[in-house]
């Protein structure tokens, strides 16, 4: 009897089950697509493969994201023979009566043979069909800590299938490239190749032979740079005439990282790293010299030493006349504050300053330079004309800390308003099984108020935790 039963529940389970998949494949295509976008890629495919109502729907699919990563497998070969498989299936030719233009082609694979040589022929074969509004390549190396050596087989594996298809990466959107070791004339090619590209993701690479990464493009229409542990001595940027946007994150040359020559339009910058042993401070007008536009400045110091050396500010007032937002992250929490006012002054018209402290170690090795206090004296007269708002996360009740949040007040004549906050939560708090810290009380905050208003005629309001 009780066998009889679970055999009645599962036929009523199947039947429902059936009956929602009726009803599903009951909806217009319009719909159908729409769900089939929300899926992963192989999951997509088995549902083409498996129901007949569903096979011709992939044909028409306009946003295609194919990545290697959701096919699954603990094998390359397997999880690329899957992957190449699906790509081809995505762009081959739709069956007569389907009408598909790509809107949004995004390709992510592993940088194996013999796989490359088919994706090529799938996406040339695609674009000849239409031409994506977007396309986008990423392509890494299948190892999590390449050899030398491995670098440079994957250089060749990716230069290989960038010739294999020309077409394709003239219409290029963005292309990521993870795990490759450059050769001089490498970087030229592919932006001269890549003639639409905007924009163009280094990570985990280095230069070979040649340790400077030169970017001479007067013809390029790229607008975004990032290069996420690069490894070279230098990047020279002699002429990127449409480059809106730099992001560095991790150098291990010499200082300044980054020498910027003609890139008129550049209006976002992002360095981001810890300072090692053999680096010394530079000063930000050496680096950025010649810029004129720059609205928003990251930097971001990982708790280790402060890289760059405060200096005098009428050397940054030409290069800082539009700055608008400034973002310092993860100063050591010892360090002394007021240096930080070198941007201020030189910066008219400075609008938002963000600036956090950390009392934690975020990213020291036996590499990392010794950490030392900055000491600067700001001006006794300056005034910061344009400032309304200033942000502190790491805000302590503490002489330096208070000092530095009166005098800010003191200068910024129209401030409108002052965030404190503690530390953001870390890793390290969790390892070491710290308590969660807990926002003072409004007795507390209220002093805290009282004491960075003492004597001033400050109106911004306060925001404390």
């Amino acid at each position: 009897m009780e066998s009889t039963c679970n055999t009645i529940i599962r036929d009523e389970d199947s039947t429902t089950a059936s009956e929602n998949e009726d009803r599903i494949s009951a909806l217009p295509d319009h719909l159908l697509l729409k769900i089939l976008e929300c899926l992963y890629m192989p999951t997509a495919v088995q549902t083409g493969v498996l129901s007949t109502r569903w096979r011709h729907l992939p044909h028409q699919l306009s946003n295609l994201q194919i990545s290697a990563q959701d096919f699954p497998g603990t094998l390359v070969d397997q999880i690329m023979t899957e992957y190449t498989d699906a790509t081809r299936r995505f762009l081959s030719p739709p069956p007569c009566g389907c009408n598909r233009v790509i809107k949004i082609l995004q390709l992510c694979f592993y940088l194996a043979d013999p796989y490359l040589s088919s994706i090529a022929h799938a996406v040339g074969d695609a674009v000849k069909i239409g031409v994506p509004e977007y396309l986008e390549f990423a392509a890494t190396g299948h190892v999590k800590c390449p050899s030398e050596a491995e670098l440079v087989l994957f250089r060749q594996r990716f230069m290989s299938f960038f010739h294999a298809c020309p077409g394709p990466f003239s219409l290029l959107t963005k292309l990521t490239l993870r795990s490759l070791s450059f050769e001089d004339s490498d970087i030229p090619n592919i932006l001269n190749t890549c003639n639409q590209l905007k924009l163009l993701s280094l990570r985990s690479c280095q230069m070979g032979q040649d340790p400077v990464l030169k970017i001479d493009a007067p013809c390029s229409e790229l607008t975004g740079l990032e290069l996420i542990d690069f490894g070279c001595e230098q990047v020279e940027l002699i002429s990127a005439p449409k480059l809106l946007e730099l992001v560095y994150d991790s150098w291990c040359g010499e200082n300044p990282p980054v020498y910027f020559r003609y890139v008129p339009q550049l209006v976002r910058v992002c360095f981001a790293s810890p300072a090692l042993s053999w680096q010394t401070p530079f000063t930000l007008s050496e680096c950025l010299s010649g810029n004129r536009n720059l609205s928003i400045l990251h930097l971001n110091f990982r708790t280790q030493m402060i890289w760059i050396e405060p200096e005098d500010p009428r050397q940054l007032t030409p290069i800082f006349s539009k700055l608008r937002d400034v973002h310092l992250y993860n100063i050591f929490a010892e360090c002394d504050l007021n240096w930080t006012m070198f941007i201020l002054e030189g910066a008219p018209s400075l609008e938002n300053f963000y600036l956090s402290r950390r009392s934690c170690e975020l990213s020291k090795t036996e590499d990392s330079a010794e950490k030392t206090n900055v000491l600067w004296e700001p001006s006794e007269d300056s005034k910061y004309l344009n400032l309304k708002l200033l942000v502190m996360n790491g805000f302590k009740e503490e002489d330096k800390v208070m000092n530095y949040v009166r005098l800010v007040m003191v200068r910024a004549v129209v401030l409108k308003r002052i965030e404190l906050y503690d530390e953001d939560p870390c890793k390290c708090s969790a390892i070491n099984h710290e308590p969660p810290r807990f926002l003072v009380d409004e007795a507390s905050k209220q002093r805290i108020r009282e004491q960075l208003t003492h004597g001033s005629s400050s109106s911004a309001e306060i925001i404390i935790g």
